[in-house]
């Protein structure tokens, strides 16, 4: 891979960003943008690609807000954390990382939200979204939902928050342990490669995280909802979701498949909140076909 850091700023954010294999960008081809989900980075997409983007195909990955190493305004605060301002932060991203080309936003998690929000609000040149294990309501289970639960009770569950992070992101045996929890066969997981590659490329991101920024932005996530706004979307959508998601249940990802007029979704039996890593073929053979199926109908547009 021939990979190009950078930082987009955008509502007074500076995101992080990875081009990668630029040189094989061709101008008949969308550009494609990874958002990865929260405590994770932008450099979780090297292993979770497709393997036919690795070497052989351009693509871009962007920072959700307040992970590092992106950065956040001084006055950053979670009252202004909703689905307006996660649109205008990643849609101004987007417009400055790939300008006016049309692109495909494929979203983990909260990068799944971010790629319907996006469409919900007719982001410029977004052609299609691939949301991912992604959500419509702040509600999650598992550790992840713990921390965004200790986060929504206020200013004054700001300390434990940041204690959980502090304590978790200078061990790797707890972050180790901490990411099998978000899997449906943890022994499995911890036994994949996958998995212990993932945390390679994130953690030099994650021990340099800010604890207090990300508790402003989990306090604004525990008050999104989009699910009444689904029917908004009228670019074509994939919903990728594994059977045994304990921190964005399945059901969620039906009320979307549900909502968003024509969405086509493709469903991991005996998979977590990691396909990416528990069912690593399958998920990206599905990611493949979402993606190609999103330029054929570009191109079929276009022609019309």
């Amino acid at each position: 891979m021939k990979v190009r850091e950078g930082l987009v700023e955008s509502e007074g954010h500076r995101l992080a960003f990875l081009a990668v294999n630029e040189h094989l960008a061709r101008a008949d081809e969308p550009a494609v943008v990874f958002i990865h989900g929260v405590l994770a980075s932008v450099n979780c997409w090297r292993d979770w690609v497709p393997p036919s983007y690795r070497e052989g195909r351009a693509w871009y990955a962007l920072s959700l807000p307040a992970h590092h190493p992106s950065t956040v305004p001084a006055d950053f605060h979670a009252s202004q954390v909703d689905a307006p301002w996660f649109f205008r932060v990643m849609s101004g991203a987007l417009q400055a990382l790939v300008a006016d080309r049309p692109v495909i936003v494929v979203g983990h998690s909260t990068g799944g939200f971010c790629a319907l929000d996006l469409a919900i609000h007719q982001a410029p040149n977004l052609i299609g979204v691939v949301s991912v294990a992604g959500f419509h309501v702040g509600k999650w289970g598992s550790v992840e939902g713990h921390l965004l639960w200790l986060a929504g009770l206020g200013r004054w569950a700001k300390y434990p928050f940041v204690a959980n992070i502090l304590f978790a992101r200078h061990s790797p045996f707890v972050q180790r342990q901490f990411a099998s929890l978000l899997a449906h066969d943890r022994k499995a997981y911890l036994a994949n490669p996958l998995g212990r590659r993932f945390l390679d490329n994130i953690g030099p991101n994650t021990r340099a995280q800010d604890p207090a920024a990300l508790f402003e932005l989990f306090n604004g996530i525990s008050r999104l909802e989009i699910g009444p706004d689904l029917g908004r979307i009228a670019i074509p959508c994939h919903v990728l979701v594994g059977s045994h998601d304990a921190v964005v249940p399945a059901s969620q990802s039906r009320v979307i498949a549900d909502g968003v007029p024509g969405a086509k979704v493709v469903e991991f039996p005996d998979v977590g909140h990691l396909p990416f890593i528990e069912s690593a073929d399958a998920c990206a053979r599905a990611l493949e076909s979402a993606i190609d199926d999103l330029s054929r109908r570009h191109v079929r547009s276009m022609r019309a």
